[in-house]
C-alpha cells in the first residue's frame, strides 16, 4: 500500500512540476537529504545497476524516490520508488544516480550527491599497420591502450588487428584467435552491436570469432571488465604508404557491468 501511495503522490509531483523540466530539482521539502549514495559495485551487473544509500533512521519516513539522468544537465527522471535504501535501474547507458526521501507529501529539501556508472575514457592510441598483424591490450590503471606484436608469446593481446590475405580487409580478432600464429593472447570477446550496452557474456549471435575493423565495437576483456571502442583509419599516404589505425573509447570501471556513454 506505501507503494501505491507512493506512486500516486509521485505521479502529483510530476503533474505539477513537468512545466519546469526537472522534476525532482524542482520538488523542495523539508526532510534530510539523503547521504551515502553509491552504486553497488558488487551487485551491479551488466545493464542491472543497483544502487544504495544510508537510510534515514532518526526521522519518519514512508519511502525512498530513486532519480536518474544521462548526463550532468539532464533532467532528473525517476526510475523506482522504494521503501528500502537501496534500488535498481535496468540502464540502457552509463548514468547518474541520487535519491530523495518521501513521507506523505513532503520530500528531501534536495537530491543526494549522486553517484554514476560513467565509463572512463581510454586515450587514443595510432599505430601504422602494414602487412603484419597488430596485438592490443587494454591498461587498466593507465585508461590506456598498449599495441605489441602478438607472434610474441609474451604479449598476451587481447585483440589483435589484421588484413585478410583473401581479401585485403582489416578484421578485429579476439585476443585467443589463430593461437598457432598468434600465441599468449588473452581469453576475450569482441561484437560490432550497436548501442551503448555491450552484448550478455552468453549471446553467442553478438560475439564473434571476428568483426570488421572500423566503428564502434565492444570488447570484453578476460577479468570481467568491458570496453567500448572507435576504430578508424587513415589510408596509406605517398610517404608512409601504410594505413594509421587509429582506436580509442571507453572502459567501464565497474567489473561485470556492460553500459556506456554517448560520448567521451
Amino acid at each position: 500500500m506505501k507503494i501505491l501511495a507512493a506512486s500516486f503522490i509521485m505521479l502529483t509531483f510530476i503533474t505539477l512540476y513537468s512545466s519546469c523540466g526537472d522534476s525532482a530539482t524542482e520538488i523542495s521539502g523539508t526532510l534530510p537529504i539523503v547521504t551515502g549514495i553509491t552504486v553497488d559495485s558488487i551487485a551491479s551487473k551488466g545493464d542491472t545497476i543497483v544502487v544504495i544509500w544510508t537510510a534515514l533512521i532518526d526521522t519518519q519516513i514512508e519511502g525512498y524516490f530513486l532519480w536518474t539522468r544521462t548526463e550532468f544537465e539532464d533532467p532528473w527522471l525517476l526510475v523506482e520508488i522504494v521503501d528500502q535504501n537501496t534500488g535498481t535501474h535496468i540502464a540502457d547507458r552509463s548514468a547518474f544516480y541520487t535519491v530523495m526521501a518521501f513521507y506523505g507529501d513532503n520530500t528531501s529539501s534536495d537530491t543526494g550527491l549522486p553517484d554514476n556508472t560513467r565509463a572512463e575514457s581510454i586515450s587514443e592510441i595510432r599505430q601504422f599497420l602494414d602487412r603484419r598483424p597488430v596485438g592490443f591490450r587494454v591498461d587498466l590503471e593507465g585508461d590506456s591502450l598498449i599495441t605489441g606484436d602478438p607472434s610474441f608469446l609474451d604479449f598476451q593481446q587481447q585483440f589483435t588487428v589484421a588484413f585478410d590475405p583473401l581479401s585485403g580487409n582489416k578484421y578485429i580478432y579476439p585476443g585467443t584467435a589463430n593461437p598457432d600464429i598468434w600465441p599468449g593472447g588473452a581469453e576475450t570477446m569482441v561484437s560490432s552491436s550497436g548501442g551503448f550496452v555491450a552484448p550478455a557474456p552468453n549471446d553467442s549471435t553478438q560475439w564473434r570469432d571476428s568483426i570488421s575493423y572500423g566503428g564502434n565495437f565492444f570488447l570484453a576483456l578476460e577479468n570481467g571488465y568491458y570496453c567500448k571502442l572507435t576504430g578508424l583509419a587513415i589510408h596509406p599516404d605517398t610517404l608512409a604508404m601504410v594505413d594509421t589505425l587509429i582506436i580509442d573509447g571507453q572502459l567501464q570501471p565497474i567489473r561485470s557491468v556492460r553500459v556506456f556513454n554517448s560520448t567521451w
